[in-house]
């Protein structure tokens, strides 16, 4: 590869013995959007964190404008004009809009901060770019819209020549992508800024791309102009179980469904399959909307392992947190055993049986500063407080009988945080086991462990389906973890469930992807 542009060639990263990326080259040109698309665990993320200097390939080469790099942390990346937008934002909550948009380079006249320059400067970026913000206000109290475009003035005043923005509409309503897009577009025709866009809504990456590249298992399958790339083709070469596709025979391969994986042998499970397989059931969600849920429709049973899959943003995590009382329920109905049930906050769903494990266990899975055994026991200390004292030693030892249960390698009485993530994780098994929950809800619930853990994990899952009937619902990013470890699956889609489930035994991972990508676009030309 040669020329002008952020040029990745041969770019090769490995975890142990897992392949993230082998063999990446791509071009990130001046003046153009790249939208870089591929399924979940695809190798997108990897990508990126190696383009911004948060990790180090192992093999292959970054140039810039034909000079080659090396980047040793995200500094050396933004220093060569390389500013990257994560989907989980960088903020600092406690600092104003200004201090974010000048954090690490802020401006000195004299050895004095000159913070009137710097809200001056701010207060334009936010006006030129449609920031419904104030210099001087607290990130912590602007919605994610704003945040995420503060985000992107930040890379503005780096003076970024690149910008990497991963998955930036997930959480967005549709008016707000529409301008984060527009914004887009300004940076690249007015500024000649280079884009690399992750984004998985095809309807977005057509409306703003010059060029799309996909990966699909840590390889480019796709790597063409939207012009000479068709809706289906994007599609099929996401889902495929293929090498590269040939942009110049795309339209020979749309049209004939060449390569197509085939649905005809997917089977789907009836309501009354399910309930004869399974007990009566506990959770059932009709029509559930808001928070950018759009109709969701879904059963579980007691005993039921029930697996949610879907791109990211489709919805999955929002609708555990709506159950489960975080996000408000603004339409539709939620019944648990049948009655109604509209949790207005999670000590309610917690009163009602119903347990969750966040995907994010480090912020908001459990209090760093106390043990294994003080964080088992928090959702049930009213349980153990008799004429106003905690019965500590009963309390102490319903949680080391739980924690032995699942097999704490570690110090329960030391902080969680001395606990490997698979054992941390564990000791949230625990908590959850003893509210003896009827509903057990599950966010990516191996999400950085290692192999051993991760199958000592699927027995505590199976085990409390089996053993103690409590439905479950694992959300997971794994299409192979849903097929090995779920009775059933339900796909969501642009925030929305049909209610169809599919048993695990009928359905195949690379299946799982093309239902996730069904409705992304139309398949069909004209």
């Amino acid at each position: 590869m040669t020329g002008e542009g952020l040029l990745v060639d041969g770019i090769s990263k490995s975890y142990g013995p897992t392949k993230a990326l082998t063999d990446v080259s791509l071009a990130i040109r001046p003046g153009q959007v790249t939208a870089l698309i591929g399924h979940n665990g695809a190798g997108k993320s990897t990508l990126l964190r190696s383009l911004s200097g948060a990790e180090v390939p192992d093999e292959g080469s970054i140039r810039i404008d034909g000079q080659a790099q090396e980047f040793h942390g995200p500094r050396d990346a933004s220093a060569a004009g390389i500013a990257c937008v994560y989907q989980e934002l960088s903020l600092v909550d406690q600092l104003t809009v200004a201090q974010n948009i000048f954090l690490g380079q802020e401006q000195v006249s004299g050895g004095v901060l000159s913070r009137r320059e710097m809200n001056r400067t701010a207060d334009r970026l936010c006006a030129e770019y449609g920031i419904d913000a104030h210099s001087t206000d607290l990130v912590s109290a602007l919605p994610v819209a704003q945040r995420q475009m503060v985000e992107v003035a930040r890379a503005i005043n780096q003076n970024a020549k690149y910008l990497l923005l991963d998955e930036p509409t997930t959480a967005l309503e549709q008016e707000q992508v529409d301008h984060l897009l527009a914004i887009v577009r300004r940076l690249v025709d007015e500024q000649g800024i280079g884009v690399l866009l992750v984004d998985h809504k095809l309807d977005e990456v057509f409306a703003v791309a010059d060029h799309i590249v996909g990966l699909s298992g840590g390889m480019i399958v796709l790597d063409g102009s939207v012009d000479d790339v068709d809706r289906a083709a994007v599609i099929e070469a996401i889902v495929g179980d293929h090498g590269p596709v040939d942009t110049a025979a795309v339209a020979a391969i749309v049209g004939e469904g060449v390569g197509e994986t085939p649905l005809d042998d997917v089977q789907v499970l009836t309501e009354a399959e399910r309930a004869r397989e399974f007990g009566a059931p506990v959770l059932e969600a009709v029509g559930v909307s808001g928070n950018n849920l759009d109709g969701i429709d879904l059963t579980v049973h007691a005993g039921e392992i029930l697996g949610i899959y879907g791109l990211v943003g489709s919805g999955r995590t929002r609708f555990l947190r709506t159950v489960y009382g975080a996000f408000p329920l603004a339409a539709g109905q939620l019944r648990l055993l049948g009655k109604d049930y509209k949790p207005r906050n999670p000590a309610q769903a917690i009163k009602a049986g119903v347990a969750f494990l966040s995907e994010e266990r480090k912020f908001d899975g459990f209090v760093p500063q106390m043990s294994s055994v003080e964080n088992v026991v928090l959702p049930v200390l009213g349980k153990y407080i008799r004429g106003g004292l905690l019965r500590w030693r009963a309390l102490k030892g319903s949680a080391d009988d739980v924690l032995a249960q699942v097999t704490i390698r570690g110090e329960v009485s030391a902080p969680i945080t001395s606990l490997s993530g698979g054992n941390q994780q564990k000791a949230l098994f625990a908590r959850a086991t003893l509210q003896a929950p009827l509903l057990l809800l599950l966010d990516e619930p191996t999400k950085g462990v290692d192999i051993g853990a991760k199958r000592e994990i699927y027995g505590i899952i199976r085990s409390l389906a089996a053993e103690k009937n409590v439905a479950v619902i694992v959300v997971s990013s794994e299409e192979e973890e849903l097929t090995e470890l779920a009775d059933s699956i339900a796909v969501f889609r642009s925030g929305s469930c049909d209610g169809v489930v599919y048993p695990r035994a009928s359905v195949s991972a690379a299946q799982l992807r093309e239902l996730a990508w069904a409705d992304a676009s139309p398949v069909s030309q004209g």
